[in-house]
């Protein structure tokens, strides 16, 4: 504890007064002046009169005295109190700095724990248990990247994000709106007591930046322990031990798949495939037999590293076989199977971090692992084409947008669509209906009378009737499946042409 902080949690409710205030000093002991004392040191706290000591001070001093007019050496702390409230003062800092001192040894205690290398779920109970309270540790994303176990959860919102790994939108909206949040923004401390509307139990949440940026923070729930005065100091201490240990931890996971991302990136960098292909051999590094690349971009320029590390642990986390790779501002991983759970995980992840993810064609030879990061790259870049952003993009939907792009041919793009397009669009400007549409509609969902009618919000006679005039119009035979493909990629043609 340092001198000024001690003086200003006196001043609360004891009338004392500093006289001299100088860079604050930091209290490893506290003494009372007498007759005995022959030697100062820097790091104690006197209290009481000049008088009853013989011994004269030759270095600064902390000093706390009913003394007024004292000469001490230059750079001393000095502060006024009354004769009769000496003892209730003392007896008082000395409280305050031994259970200061407490909380020092139980932080080094922690220290030592994340020093001995134990994993961040047993280090994150110890220190549960250290502060007497249960501690949820949170990137800058809300996300929960650990908490601990050994301690009851009461607020059913909480546990409900500890549950699902993240905070809800609804949850993150609410925390935003809490006036308590607002004040905390704008005073720009590490440290609040924060009590959302409905909480059983309050929190002390601290938070911690990187390169200039919020890059997470611990919540303490006081429930078992009350918050006090040495868990508003302790709490940022104990959150850096915590974060350190998940990013020590995830670079022991990092280390474990390097040799695979190693690869991974080779491929990518325009490295010979066949010599990878041969170190691969050498070294006896095997990929899944059936392989699918999943791709990541941020919708907005993201350059603060642990940003881009939280959200790669994040898709380890949905795909703990895959192999993860970072190249340029994409972020990717190498997956055998996607399944129905890690689907909506994918979704969920696109919506809440503000990223596009793009998903590949399978693929079982991994030299092909270029081509198919670059398509899912491509369905990114073809689905913000068209103002799609923050959902999961399979190359299925965008394989032709991709042809159309690329394309290199002297023919222009327009000739390849089909007649029966032009036929119908010159129709409905000239008579103001809707047979273009409808068709594209209709085919969109393959040919079913019922849902295609749904989209379009008319009667299912009505639909009957527009596709007996188009087929007047155009004198097209809807039942030919060949028929039905050509005009689908005609009308992806001439959307792709509208949006360039």
């Amino acid at each position: 504890m340092r001198y000024n902080e001690l003086i200003s949690i006196l001043k609360e409710s004891m009338e004392i007064e500093p006289k001299a205030e100088k860079e604050s000093g930091s209290i490893m002991e506290i003494k009372l002046l007498n007759k005995e004392l022959q030697h100062w040191n820097e790091h104690t706290l006197y209290l009481g009169s000049m008088d009853n000591t013989q011994a004269q001070p030759c270095k600064p001093i902390m000093l706390i005295s009913p003394d007024k007019n004292l000469n001490l050496p230059e750079g001393s702390l000095y502060s006024l109190v009354r004769h009769e409230d000496l003892f209730k003062v003392y007896n008082m800092a000395e409280e305050l700095i031994l259970e200061d001192l407490r909380a020092d040894g139980l932080f080094v205690e922690l220290a030592q724990m994340a020093l001995s290398g134990i994993k961040i779920s047993s280090l994150i109970n110890n220190a549960a248990t250290l502060m007497g309270n249960a501690l949820i540790l949170t990137d800058s994303a809300q996300k929960v990247l650990a908490h601990s176990t050994n301690f009851e959860i009461m607020d059913p919102s909480w546990a409900a994000n500890i549950e699902r790994g993240y905070c809800s939108n609804e949850f993150i909206q609410k925390v935003r709106a809490n006036k308590y949040m607002k004040e905390w923004s704008k005073q720009g401390s590490d440290i609040q007591l924060i009590t959302l509307p409905g909480d059983l139990q309050p929190k002390l949440v601290a938070r911690f930046t990187q390169e200039g940026h919020i890059a997470g923070a611990v919540v303490m729930i006081g429930h078992h322990t009350p918050i006090g005065r040495s868990h508003r100091r302790q709490l940022s201490l104990v959150g850096k031990v915590l974060f350190d240990a998940f990013h020590r931890d995830t670079a022991r996971a990092d280390v474990s798949q390097s040799v695979h991302s190693s690869i991974l990136y080779d491929l990518l960098d325009e490295k010979e495939a066949s010599d990878i292909l041969e170190h691969m051999a050498e070294i006896n590094v095997d990929f899944p037999k059936g392989m699918r690349v999943i791709v990541a971009r941020f919708a907005r320029q993201i350059q603060n590293r642990f940003i881009k590390n939280t959200f790669r642990v994040e898709l380890e986390h949905i795909f703990p076989k895959g192999h993860s790779v970072q190249y340029k501002s994409y972020i990717g991983i190498l997956v055998s199977v996607i399944s129905d759970k890690q689907e909506e995980a994918l979704i969920r992840l696109a919506k809440n971090e503000d990223v596009s993810i793009g998903v590949s064609w399978s693929f079982s030879v991994i030299s092909e692992f270029k081509r198919h990061f670059n398509q899912a790259v491509s369905s990114i870049k073809q689905a913000e084409r068209f103002g799609q952003t923050n959902q999961v993009f399979e190359y299925s939907n965008f394989s032709c947008y991709d042809l159309f792009y690329n394309y290199i041919g002297k023919t222009p793009l327009k000739n390849y669509c089909h007649p029966a397009l032009l036929i119908l669009r010159q129709y409905d400007l000239k008579n103001n209906t809707e047979f273009y549409l409808t068709l594209r509609t209709y085919l969109e969902h393959a040919n079913n009378l019922k849902t295609t009618s749904e989209e379009m919000f008319i009667h299912r006679n009505t639909l009957l009737y527009r596709l007996g005039r188009i087929i007047q119009l155009t004198e097209l035979n809807l039942k030919n499946p060949a028929l039905a493909h050509s005009l689908m990629y005609s009308f992806k043609i001439e959307l792709f042409l509208e949006e360039f």
